[in-house]
């Protein structure tokens, strides 16, 4: 029986050794070779996506992203991008479950949820990233949650079959292995992969279809949300519309009537006073499953977040127009039942399928 599985073991190892060897053998790739074109199933009531033509989407694109999301290779740490990502809270967790310094809300702001990224012009609380291609560019090259060693990184990845592989077949003609290059194609592989990740699914995306039908509460709660104050509702449209839930737009929505560090908004970045307390809308997509809430993560649940705009909008000299409208100058006015209802809507525009979905998670 010894004998039986040394034979056994014996060929898995060749198998193994074979299937190695066909990776390293791969011949160089050139700009001959042509790469496969992925596209999105661009959801019903999509616009087009918003895909930029030096980092067009393939196939083997994503694949290397999606390997390089949930590999520890790219930090000292053994951090990975799935580590304040994880799929499993719908690309996103608090500084707290990850055993870090609360304190890092107030540094670096809510940690974001990545869903429908394909289709934002802009990305940060404040528009610090004009795209995404070289978000991952600052991870990479900071201390706080990676503290990668370039040098080092370029010696793993070129002693790697599959990446020496991956990376001359998706940036082919490139010398990709030097300080401040390797960093960009990192990032760029990182963002194809994240805008294929889409949130469509949810129990209201299936009542448009007409697969689903809103409870009375739900029913109500919309009704709420897409109204103007006038008309009993909380003009919650005006910034949040279908179907992407964000008018990906920045905003001082009365948080706060004073301003000091990250509160300090997109006049942070653009030192104009018009920006004062202002920061990107958030999506509303699987909202129920992305607490806390706001660029600093200062509300624990949903039903605090309403009552900051049923009761609590502070004045400031930058607050938004869409804040003062006719009716909302002493709050909204929500009833319990009213707020109730609104939650109740609010909870439709969860898909849990991205929690699982094998097309995102872990490569094999």
């Amino acid at each position: 029986m010894r004998a039986a599985f040394l034979i056994f073991t014996g060929i898995l190892l060749f198998a193994n050794c074979r299937q190695d060897k066909t990776v390293v053998d791969k011949p160089n790739i050139t700009t001959d070779t042509p790469l496969t074109v992925y596209n999105i199933d661009v959801p019903y009531r999509f616009s087009q996506p918003l895909l930029p033509a030096y980092n067009p989407l393939t196939v083997e694109g994503v694949e290397l992203g999606r390997k390089l999301f949930y590999d520890t290779i790219l930090s000292t740490n053994g951090r990975t991008c799935s580590f304040c990502h994880p799929q499993a809270k719908s690309f996103t967790t608090t500084y707290t479950d990850l055993g870090l310094d609360p304190a890092l809300y107030q540094q670096f702001g809510n940690i974001p949820m990545f869903c429908n990224e394909a289709w934002n012009p802009a990305y940060g609380w404040i528009g610090e990233f004009p795209d995404m291609d070289h978000i991952a560019v600052a991870d990479l090259n900071g201390q706080i949650f990676f503290n990668t060693n370039i040098p080092n990184l370029i010696t793993k990845l070129k002693a790697s079959p599959y990446y020496s592989y991956m990376f001359r077949r998706v940036f082919p003609g490139q010398d990709i292995y030097q300080p401040g290059v390797i960093q960009e194609k990192v990032a760029f592989a990182l963002a194809q992969f994240v805008r294929t990740i889409v949130v469509n699914n949810s129990k209201f995306d299936k009542k448009i279809k007409g697969l689903a039908v809103l409870t009375q509460s739900e029913g109500r709660g919309y009704d709420i949300f897409m109204n103007d104050v006038q008309n009993g509702g909380a003009d919650c449209f005006h910034c949040h519309n279908y179907p992407l839930w964000t008018d990906n737009a920045f905003h001082n929505t009365g948080l706060d009537s004073t301003f000091v560090g990250i509160n300090r908004g997109r006049n942070n970045m653009t030192g104009l006073s018009k920006d004062m307390g202002l920061f990107r809308t958030p999506t509303l997509r699987n909202v129920s499953l992305t607490a806390p809430y706001m660029h600093d993560g200062r509300f624990k649940t949903l039903d605090e977040v309403i009552e900051q705009y049923n009761s609590g909008v502070h004045k400031s000299a930058t607050l938004d127009p869409i804040m003062t409208l006719p009716g909302k100058e002493m709050g909204l006015g929500l009833s319990i039942m009213q707020k109730n209802d609104l939650k109740a809507f609010l909870l439709t525009l969860t898909d849990s399928t991205i929690l699982t979905n094998p097309n995102y998670g872990r490569i094999k």
